[in-house]
């Protein structure tokens, strides 16, 4: 079983034509460690597995790659439109008004 540990993370500051610390230089930089960019107001965020720091969403993209959103409310009112049009698909099928529970569909 791996170990693992919390570590704090460093909060740094500089200007944007500063070197940030890296780990190739030399610098102990915990991952998710920030740097607040005085003059731009940008903040970065330090990815310790490229050793290299990104803005905010580009941090989220290089931990997490391109992951998909679920929103499950909207899985589930999809399933609902779904399953209301093969309601009205079956309806004009037998050109009927007969009502369908939803697990007649």
């Amino acid at each position: 079983m791996s170990d693992f540990f919390e570590q704090s993370i460093n909060n740094y500051s500089g200007l944007s034509s500063e070197t940030k610390p890296t780990i190739a230089a030399g610098n102990n930089v915990p991952n998710g460690s920030r740097w607040r960019e005085v003059d731009t107001k940008n903040v970065y965020f330090f990815n310790l597995s490229d050793d290299k720091w990104y803005l905010k969403d580009e941090y989220l993209k290089s931990i997490f790659g391109a992951m998909p959103v679920v929103d499950i409310r909207a899985l589930d009112i999809l399933e609902q439109v779904l399953t209301t049009l093969k309601k009205i698909e079956y309806h004009l099928a037998i050109a009927s008004d007969t009502n369908l529970n939803d697990q007649d569909v």
